[in-house]
């Protein structure tokens, strides 16, 4: 989940909605959009790749962690600090079982984010 508040954040990962399996991605502004990429099967390990580039988050999934797709591109007010973090639900049903692994988040500083960083200090 990539979070500026309550009213603004993206949150991605698989679902099982409907009794399948599905990449999703969920961009809130005020209200939520929803997009799905329904999956064959569960797969046994997915990795998940979100990129923020000034004013917009790249949403990606791998089963290898070699190869990745593109399943959204979402804005997301960018010069904003944001809170990245992990999240597993289960708002219906006896729950799951679910695990994360190598997790990592990293800066990939542009021009215009370090002026922005050097002047709000």
């Amino acid at each position: 989940m990539i979070r500026i508040d309550e009213k603004n954040y993206i949150k991605t990962g698989v679902e099982f909605v409907d009794g399948k399996f599905n990449v999703s991605t969920v961009v809130t502004h005020e209200k939520s959009d929803w997009s799905v990429t329904t999956l064959d099967k569960a797969p046994p390990f997915i990795w998940i790749k979100a990129v923020r580039r000034l004013d917009a988050v790249e949403v990606f999934y791998s089963f290898d962690d070699k190869n990745y797709i593109m399943t959204r591109n979402a804005p997301l007010q960018d010069n904003t600090p944001v809170m990245v973090g992990l999240m597993a639900a289960s708002p219906d049903g006896n729950g799951f079982e679910a695990k994360f692994e190598n997790f990592t988040v990293k800066h990939l500083p542009d021009q215009r984010r370090l002026e922005w960083l050097k002047n709000h200090q």
